[in-house]
């Protein structure tokens, strides 16, 4: 099939999270063995229209017609795919259609949509904002309450994540998170989840870990001088320090912009001989 894929995986959750919001909550979704990928992208070509262009499914709506998206990624060896749709006649949930028992609503709590460590979520959070302040002439910062769908941490990944925190703590391994060093111990830890795509959602929760990083570790820190005391001397008031909240907060955890969502590839490219 000639559709396009996303470039990464960054870009395929920001490509579900964008026809998500725009008005296709409707999907069904699993995984395929790239062998088996060509025959099984056909069938569903058959049972839904989605080759359709942009043009084409404006028209589809215009008429009453269900929108159809096709999104496929290769992952851990398999083909992860979704086929989202709007509401409309003919969509996955057309009584009696071949998927109508199965289509799930991302908006309810039975159908996230989840892709590896992360889930789909429309949900609460406070955003910044500059507006002018009409007394006094000037632009200020004010935080509203809003809410978005975004991608956050699937809570079993978060709470082994705490877990895996607080054992860094008990065994003292203060680790290291230096530019071209191998990650290792609490701080390595706590780098590593800087790394992933930071969408709102989980933007808040890796400055959580942090948060709960620097509670647990405080109250061993001085244990850990006492064990390290070359260390100690060396570092003196910064030994076993973590990075501060303010400092993660402006150098390491930049907010998401858009992006392109896809390159030159294909889903022919998915495509494995037999």
């Amino acid at each position: 099939m000639t559709l396009p894929i996303p470039r990464s995986k960054t870009a395929l959750m920001q490509h579900l999270q964008t026809l998500v919001l725009r008005g296709n909550p409707w999907w069904i979704g699993g995984v395929v063995q790239p062998q088996k990928f060509e025959t099984f992208a056909l069938k569903m070509a058959a049972r839904y229209p989605l080759l359709r262009d942009e043009r084409g499914r404006t028209y589809d709506r215009s008429k009453g017609q269900a929108a159809f998206h096709f999104v496929a990624f290769q992952t851990a060896g398999v083909i992860a795919w979704w086929i989202l749709c709007s509401d409309g006649t003919g969509s996955l949930t057309m009584p009696g259609g071949p998927d109508s028992s199965s289509a799930r609503h991302a908006m309810r709590a039975d159908g996230h949509i989840t892709f590896e460590d992360y889930v789909l979520l429309y949900a609460h959070k406070k955003d910044a904002r500059t507006i002018h302040d009409g007394t006094t002439g000037k632009e200020k910062k004010v935080i509203k309450d809003c809410s978005t769908w975004t991608w956050k941490l699937r809570n079993p990944i978060y709470s082994e994540l705490v877990s895996a925190l607080e054992k860094e703590v008990r065994d003292l391994r203060y680790g290291d998170d230096s530019q071209n060093a191998a990650l290792y111990g609490l701080r390595g830890l706590l780098a590593f989840q800087r790394r992933r795509p930071l969408f709102s959602g989980v933007r808040s929760q890796v400055l959580e870990l942090h948060r709960v990083a620097e509670d647990k570790w405080a109250r061993v820190r001085a244990l850990w001088i006492g064990r390290h005391p070359q260390l100690a001397a060396q570092y003196g008031d910064n030994a076993g320090k973590l990075r501060s909240i303010r400092e993660v907060t402006s150098k390491h955890l930049p907010k998401m912009g858009r992006f392109k969502v896809f390159g030159d590839e294909t889903m022919r490219s998915l495509v494995s001989p037999d």
